[in-house]
């Protein structure tokens, strides 16, 4: 996790849905659905702009008439931030503030992947009797609710307990279009996280 502060989570309807939800201050924390990895966190430092990222692209939510705030300070009731245009503050009541974030009304930056899936495929022989490669799927869950994933292919036979070695197969486009500082930290991830699983790229 990005940071060491103890989450204290309540269950809460968003739009119908069941949510999990921080309510210590300092860092919102949502689990939405409560059912699945993904999941948002806005700590204090971090940005809120206008727009769903996890419906438009990036360059779309570069619009002038989306603003965008850092935020300050996020207490238990209220949080507060600053527009990055008119240096203006603005104060959100935080449920209301939770609320946009979980639908999509508004979204953070993209800072840190906390939350990892990997799976293993091995593929037998299709019907005309072929051969199949072995596949790990890695899933990055990214603090702004949207998810990555990475294919690799196992590159060499089963080992005596040793790590097996895997080469990227298909990488989710929109990696490659990280800043160099996130690449790093997005990569760092996959190749621990690989690394756990007995895997080395």
């Amino acid at each position: 996790m990005s940071t060491d502060r103890v989450l204290r989570l309540i269950s809460r309807t968003i739009d119908g849905v069941e949510a999990l939800v921080n309510i210590e201050s300092g860092e919102i924390f949502i689990d939405v659905p409560a059912t699945t990895p993904q999941y948002i966190r806005v700590e204090e430092g971090d940005m809120i702009q206008e727009g769903d990222i996890r419906s438009r692209t990036e360059k779309e939510l570069e619009a002038p008439t989306l603003r965008k705030w850092t935020v300050e300070q996020i207490g238990r009731n209220t949080v507060v931030g600053t527009d990055l245009e008119t240096g203006e503050q603005h104060e959100w009541e935080r449920e209301s503030l939770e609320k946009q974030l979980a639908i999509g009304a508004l979204s953070t930056n993209l800072t840190n992947f906390d939350r990892i899936n990997v799976t293993g495929e091995a593929k037998g022989s299709n019907h005309e009797g072929q051969t199949g490669e072995e596949s790990i799927v890695v899933i990055l869950y990214g603090n702004d609710g949207r998810k990555f994933t990475q294919t690799y292919r196992v590159i060499d036979d089963e080992s005596d307990g040793d790590e097996r070695h895997v080469e990227l197969m298909e990488s989710d486009e929109r990696v490659e279009m990280f800043e160099p500082d996130l690449r790093k930290r997005f990569d760092q991830v996959v190749e621990h996280t690989l690394e756990t699983e007995g895997y080395a790229v």
